[in-house]
């Protein structure tokens, strides 16, 4: 009896003296919701204002690349002036051609043919990547395949094919996803005119390459009929 008394006695002792047992911290626990949030917001589709600030966000990054284009393009014109202005100034003045003999006369006028050509490729080329051009999608199955075909309030051709209150009116009617529809149509005409830009481009610096190397064959020829 004494020893059941006892051990009934060092039971409670040790329940009372044993150290509680840790719970987690407010803050892990949040941490982990947070977590697991944040997994299963990577793996959902964006909601209608998400879609309207990346498709803001992919307007900027075109309209960037759209700009370095015709940055590049102007670069090349420079350069297409200053070989054009050697060129000219070389082949005008009278002891340059003068000291051209007959086999080299020919390889140069050769030469200047071929460069002539290709300085109007390029200069084509160069317009065709400055060129203000129109690429507007087709949209004849989208009312079929969505429900939320653009309105055109956006692009300033369907803006102006309206009146100023017309124009209000149809901001008061657009809905957000035809307002995502709508940024999506003009980033995809701008992928299209980007394209053709970066094309026309390739083949201006391809000129302008071929033009260099004409300009080097010239003034090895004319250094060489003076000196030689």
């Amino acid at each position: 009896m004494n020893l059941r008394r006892t051990d009934t006695k060092s039971v409670l002792q040790s329940s009372f003296h044993d150290p509680p047992v840790p719970t987690p911290p407010l803050e892990s626990k949040v941490a982990r919701h947070d977590a697991r949030q944040h997994l299963q917001d990577g793996r959902r589709p964006l909601d209608a204002w998400e879609q309207y600030k990346a498709l803001n966000d992919a307007m900027d990054e075109i309209y960037e690349v759209i700009g370095i284009s015709n940055r590049e393009a102007r670069f090349a014109l420079v350069v297409m002036g200053i070989l054009n202005a050697f060129v000219v100034i070389a082949a005008s003045r009278p002891e340059v051609v003068g000291a051209l003999s007959g086999v080299v006369r020919a390889s140069a006028a050769g030469l200047l043919g071929i460069y002539a050509v290709t300085a109007v490729y390029s200069l084509f080329h160069a317009i065709e990547a400055l060129r203000p051009g129109q690429f507007r999608p087709r949209l004849d199955n989208w009312a079929t395949a969505r429900n939320d075909a653009p309105i055109g309030i956006r692009y300033y051709e369907d803006v102006i094919a309206r009146d100023a209150l017309g124009h209000r009116q149809a901001w008061d009617d657009v809905q957000v996803d035809q307002l995502n529809a709508e940024l999506a149509v003009q980033h995809h005409s701008l992928c299209l005119k980007s394209n053709v830009r970066r094309a026309a481009l390739r083949r201006l610096f391809a000129g302008l390459r071929l033009m260099t190397m004409l300009v080097i064959g010239l003034m090895i020829l004319f250094v060489s009929a003076i000196w030689l």
